[in-house]
This record gives structure tokens, C-alpha cells and sequence, in this order.
């Protein structure tokens, strides 16, 4: 069906308006995803705070934290502590916050003992994105992009907005893992469904130009006018829901899944729309469905599928491991030095504003050499640059300078983040056109779950920063450049038809009858043989197309 559908592309407008249309209303709503995703590092920050007026009589080495410093006032008569916990680890009374913002942490006093809770909260909102890409992917691919979608972006505002009203830090890590669901489903979702409107050139600007960049700006502005956690909260969070209703018309349900689901009545009317909204001529749907009816001949337009599909052959189970390490490397590496933004000199509100835009140019990188270069060595490339970039900081360290060059720790994570998030574009990319389309949603599913358990671990790293400053970056580094390397191994995928069609399973061929092996033979021309006899040279193409067939010299005819 890929040949057929890209035909129908090229006459109706491979990125027409209509596919503008679906583009930029799916992104705007996807930029507040990342706002689910990234707004913890706000509501979530560590504030400072004091234990006014301390009795002197307690000796300076019982007090807990190493951060304290004394205040003396009014000729040594009263002394305050900063940021300082009793010396049994707990919170003094009297806490006083002295921090210009609100968090949870002042809600529940999430200091001393607790002061791991928020990144607790946070792991948890990256264990329910990891669910989410998992669940939300199959039910996409199950019932149709577009209601699985704007069901998905409804009850992420719903409980994102509740989190506002939590009694308890244990019911707000509950409704953030909800929340992590319904991002990790998105992030699958609005990536998958633009790109099975546009034409194979296209696939690239419409993957990897998206508004997710700005939306962390712009999160990062919001969140320095608004110093208050919950009225963050509230004013973020209902502004998808309004633009999902309210766009709800202008986007149809993706032709390419409904051909594929047995839909082809309502795929054409989609098509026409297109057309008419390109204005374009009604496109010829002959070869179109001569297409459909090769695939339902095969029996494999309207099958169901899992995750067990995406390891049907061994270079299929290869391609699955290799993207789902790489993804986890992007996860892990992306929201660790997006975390890690509290750690860095300097203002959180700038530094989280520079950090995010970086990823504008990076965008721009995998536009204009995606293209060129192609996508395996562009994803080579980035991510390279990426890991030697973090990998760099531990010769900062081992020359004990980390203090000395904190600026240019922070350029070095800037560059970083701009390697890993240039790779992580392509990798989107990469990933849709490597699976087929019946199997794509499931498996760019498996992909974004190892890159949400990257995440999972991505605040458990950071911790490694009260181990050594540098190694965080270590880490990150080390598995950037194994993920470059290994990526060298995946096929090109560059200006070929998007796969439609699973392969049979071939881990076991022995068991196999005759029927399952055929091959198709076809003449393609004639070369003098070395004997005065002409031999006759065939190609032979498998019935299972993702299977390759050699031919030996008994496969040849001679006349």
C-alpha cells in the first residue's frame, strides 16, 4: 500500500496546507505535553529557608546540614540558621521559607528528611511516561489516532489541573503519574499521526520542526511571573483542553491507519479533503486500491498486532534493540541535564531558558542535514557530539577546576543537550520509517518506553552529583558515544517508501514448507556466459518482502 499511498501524495500535495493544518494544531497542543513532562523542575524546586532565632546552647556539630551558616544580630543576642535541619535530620519549628517562589516542598515541608521526596515525585511522573508510551501507543494503533488523542489530552488537563488541590504529597505523586501517562502516550501520538499525511521528503521537517522547543521557553517565562506552584499549575494545564475541543474538527483520523485498518471508504474521503483543501484535482484511486486488495490477498491489512511482532525476524528484533538502547540514551541524557538545570551557577530561570534553546538550533541541524547526510550518520553525528561534550567535564574535574569553570560546565551540558536533542529528533524520525505502518505507533511505542525508563533513571542519576560533581556528565557521556556507535548499524532510511507489512517469522526456518520459502522470479536481461550458451539473469524477490533471498548458479537458466 506505501507505493500506492505515495502516489496519491504526490498528486494531492505531499505538504499541502491541509497537512500544515494538521501539523501545527497537533504541535501547539503537544508543546504543553512538555509542559507536564518539564514543569516539575519548577513546582518542584528546593527553596531556601531558617530556623529563626536558635537556641545557642545547641553546639554548630550537631546541626545536620552542611549549608548552614550563623546570623548574628543585635551584639550576638539571636542566631538563625539557613537552611538547617534539627540534629536528628528533622524540620526545625518555626521553618521559615525564604525563597521568592512557592513548591511542593513548601507545601509539605519536603526538607532535611524528605528532601528526596520531589525527585521521588518526579521519578514517579517518569515511570507513568514509560506506561503511558507503552498502552496508549497500542490503543492508538487499535482505535484510530485521533480519538485515542483527544481523549489522552482531556484527561491529562483534568488531573494536571486536580494537582493543584492535593491534600498530600502522596495523592499529588499519584495524579503526576497519571499525568506521565497521558505524556507518554502524546508524545507517541502527536509524533506518529502528522507524518502519515505527508509524502517521504516531508517526513523529516514535519518529525522534527515542532513547537516543544519554545513551550520550555515559554514554561520557563511563565514560571518566573508566576512564583506561586499551584497557580502555575492551573494556568497551564486547562489551555490544551480548550484548544483540543475547539480544533477538534480540523483534524481528520490518519488514511494511512484507516486503509490499513480496512477503513478504505473513509481513508478516500480523508484523501479528498485533502485534496480539495491543497487545491488539488480528486486524486485517481485505482492504483490505490488495487494496492489494498494485493494487501487484504496477503491477509495483513486489518490483522492486530504487539510488541512480540516487532521481533518477527532477526533483523527486525536487531533494528528493535538498537533504536530502544538508543531512546533510552536520549531519555536518560535529555532529562537528566534538563533536571540537572538546579545544580548549574547561576540564575534556574535563565539557565533553564538557555538550556531549552539550544534545541531550536538543533532542530535546524536535522532539517537541513537529514536530508543531506541522511539519517543514520546525522544521528551518528549529533549524538557523538553530544557525548564527548558531557564526557568532557571529567577533565574539568580532574583538574579540580569545576568552581573555577562552572560557565563552562554549563556551555559544555548547552552543547550536550543540543547533541542528544538533535540525535533524539532523528531518532523519531529514523524510528517511524524503519517499522511498518501496521506495527509503526507499537513500535515507536517500545522505543519512547526505553527512552521514559531513561527517564525513569534520569533523577537517580543527578544523585551521583553528591558523589562527584562530574559525574553525572560521566555518565551521560559513556552512554551518548556507545549509543552513536551502535546507531552506525541500522539501515538508511532516507527517500524510501514508508513500510506498510510485517514479515513472517523467520527465527525458525527448518519447520517451514516450501509454500512459506517461494520466491518470485522475473526476467531482467541476458549476458553472454563464458561458454558459447547465454545466461539468463533473474532477480528473485521473496513473498515476505523484509526477507532477503540469494540466488546461487542453480537458480540461473541457461539456454
Amino acid at each position: 500500500m506505501s507505493e500506492g499511498f505515495e502516489r496519491i501524495l504526490k498528486d494531492i500535495g505531499s505538504f499541502g496546507r491541509k497537512q500544515i493544518e494538521v501539523f501545527v494544531i497537533v504541535n501547539l497542543c503537544d508543546l504543553m505535553t512538555g509542559w507536564t513532562i518539564l514543569i516539575p523542575i519548577f513546582i518542584g524546586a528546593q527553596p531556601h529557608w531558617e530556623c529563626p532565632a536558635l537556641n545557642n546552647t545547641v553546639p554548630w556539630s550537631e546541626w545536620s546540614n552542611t549549608t548552614t551558616v550563623p546570623d548574628w544580630d543585635q551584639g550576638n543576642k539571636s542566631m538563625s540558621r539557613v537552611d538547617a535541619c534539627t540534629p536528628d535530620n528533622g524540620v526545625c519549628q518555626g521553618i521559615k521559607y525564604t525563597s521568592e517562589f512557592t513548591s511542593i516542598v513548601t507545601e509539605w515541608n519536603l526538607v532535611c528528611a524528605l528532601d528526596e521526596i520531589s525527585d521521588i515525585v518526579t521519578t514517579i511522573q517518569m515511570a507513568g511516561i514509560f506506561f503511558g508510551a507503552l498502552v496508549i501507543s497500542q490503543l492508538s494503533d487499535a482505535f484510530g489516532r485521533k480519538p485515542v488523542w483527544f481523549a489522552t489530552m482531556t484527561v491529562n488537563s483534568i488531573v494536571g489541573f486536580c494537582n493543584a488541590f492535593a491534600p498530600r504529597w502522596e495523592i499529588y505523586a499519584a495524579m503526576r503519574f497519571f499525568n506521565g501517562m497521558c505524556a507518554g502516550g502524546l508524545l507517541i501520538v502527536s509524533y506518529v499521526w502528522p507524518i502519515e499525511f505527508v509524502g517521504a521528503k516531508w517526513r523529516v521537517v514535519n518529525g522534527a520542526v515542532g513547537f516543544w522547543q519554545v513551550g520550555n521557553m515559554l514554561l520557563a517565562l511563565l514560571a518566573y511571573f508566576i512564583r506561586d506552584w499551584k497557580t502555575l499549575v492551573m494556568v497551564t494545564t486547562p489551555i490544551p483542553t480548550v484548544l483540543v475541543w475547539f480544533l477538534w474538527r480540523f483534524l481528520p483520523e490518519s488514511p494511512r491507519w484507516l486503509a490499513m485498518h480496512g477503513k478504505e471508504q473513509e481513508a478516500e474521503k480523508v484523501l479528498e479533503l485533502i485534496a480539495r483543501v491543497n487545491k488539488k484535482p480528486t486524486p485517481n484511486f485505482e492504483a490505490f486500491r488495487k494496492y489494498l486488495e494485493d494487501e487484504k490477498r496477503k491477509g495483513t491489512t486489518t490483522g492486530k498486532y504487539s510488541y512480540w511482532d516487532l521481533f518477527r525476524t532477526p533483523l527486525l528484533t536487531r533494528h528493535t534493540l538498537v533504536l530502544m538502547f538508543a531512546w533510552f540514551v536520549y531519555g536518560a541524557t535529555y532529562y537528566g541535564l534538563s533536571l540537572n538545570v538546579k545544580h548549574l551557577p547561576g540564575d534556574i530561570y535563565l539557565n533553564a531558558v538557555l538550556l531549552s534553546s539550544v534545541e531550536v538550533p538543533a532542530l535546524a541541524f536535522v532539517v537541513i542535514f537529514s536530508n543531506k547526510l541522511g539519517r543514520r550518520l546525522t544521528m551518528f553525528v549529533t549524538m557523538l557530539i553530544g557525548g564527548l561534550a558531557t564526557f568532557s567535564v571529567l577533565f574539568i574535574g580532574l583538574a579540580g577546576k569545576l568552581e573555577e569553570l562552572g560557565t563552562v560546565v554549563t556551555v559544555l551540558a548547552m552543547v550536550g543537550k543540543l547533541g542528544v536533542t538533535s540525535a533524539w529528533n532523528v531518532g523519531y524520525i529514523y524510528t517511524a520509517e524503519l517499522f511498518p505502518t501496521v506495527i509503526r505507533s507499537i513500535g515507536s511505542g517500545a522505543a519512547s518506553m526505553a527512552g521514559r525508563i531513561g527517564g525513569v533513571v534520569a533523577p537517580q542519576f543527578t544523585y551521583l552529583d553528591k558523589v562527584s560533581k562530574e559525574l553525572p556528565f560521566i555518565v551521560f557521556g559513556v552512554l551518548g558515544l556507545a549509543a552513536a556507535f551502535l546507531g552506525l548499524t541500522l539501515p538508511e532510511t532516507k527517500d524510501h517508501h514508508l513500510p506498510d507489512n510485517v514479515p513472517e517469522w523467520t527465527w525458525c526456518r527448518k519447520g517451514k514448507n516450501k509454500e512459506d520459502s517461494r520466491v518470485e522470479i522475473s526476467i531482467v536481461g541476458h549476458t553472454p556466459g563464458r561458454s558459447q550458451s547465454t545466461v539468463t539473469l533473474v532477480r528473485a524477490a521473496s513473498i515476505d518482502e523484509n526477507m532477503d533471498v540469494g540466488l546461487s548458479m542453480d537458480d540461473v537458466v541457461k539456454e
